[in-house]
């Protein structure tokens, strides 16, 4: 049975991909996978993905032919097989212990899903002296991640029992992540982690990085309370909240 399953999406990520790959690799185990999905990427990008084969064989690369990255992260998602799921940005790099730290939380925790802290850094990783969960104000609740989101995909962990409930993803919503993280307050736990497991980069890459106006903030915020409705009525399950 597979333990852990790391969905990484893809898009022209080569110039991080060595560091990011190296960094999660070296803490999977043979009963773990890494799937990633690659948004038709023109660089070389895959070359990087196949050269780890034989460090770790259990990478398996799924093309993702919609573009976007909720179409990409669903489907490096949907491709898993583990008992837990971690979501894996491409330009990342991850600290030793992030596995089995996060592992260890949810057998504490009896949580569904978990969100645990990072360090910022810039391209060249060095320290910019800030974290999520100081820059995000991070705590659990529904209301407060819909208006003012904390849920960062690359910092989430999840039982795979949940895919059926996030998947599909809505292509009318603003992050696959707040989408999962805001699913899960409603319907079951989250626990947030206050330790530093990755080094996050912060770079004009980001999309996670790119500020919308007020009026598209509160269409946003409708649409997403709309799916997530609809998604719990169909799914008929009762609200924890």
């Amino acid at each position: 049975m597979t333990r852990v399953s790391v969905a990484m999406a893809v898009y022209n990520g080569g110039k991080y991909l060595n560091e990011q790959m190296g960094s999660i690799i070296n803490q999977l185990t043979s009963d773990d996978e890494l799937i990633v999905s690659d948004n038709m990427s023109t660089d070389d990008s895959r070359e990087i993905i196949l050269s780890y084969f034989k460090t770790f064989p259990n990478i398996k690369i799924v093309e993702c032919r919609e573009p976007g990255i909720i179409p990409n992260f669903e489907n490096a998602i949907r491709n898993c097989n583990g008992e837990y799921i971690f979501l894996a940005d491409q330009d990342d790099v991850w600290k030793p212990s992030k596995i089995d730290r996060v592992l260890k939380e949810f057998e504490e925790s009896n949580a569904d899903l978990i969100l645990h802290n990072c360090d910022y850094v810039d391209e060249n990783l060095v320290p910019l002296h800030k974290t999520l969960f100081k820059d995000r104000h991070a705590k659990p609740g529904y209301s407060r991640n819909l208006w003012y989101n904390a849920y960062q995909g690359c910092c989430m962990a999840f039982k795979k029992d949940l895919v059926p409930l996030i998947c599909p993803i809505p292509r009318d919503i603003a992050m696959h992540d707040q989408w999962i993280g805001l699913l899960v307050e409603k319907t079951g736990a989250v626990d947030f982690l206050e330790e530093r497991l990755i080094l996050y980069r912060r770079h004009k890459g980001n999309n996670s990085a790119k500020q919308i106006g007020i009026a598209k903030k509160h269409r946003y915020i409708k649409t997403m309370k709309q799916n997530i409705e609809i998604r719990i009525s169909r799914n008929n399950i009762i609200e924890s909240l």
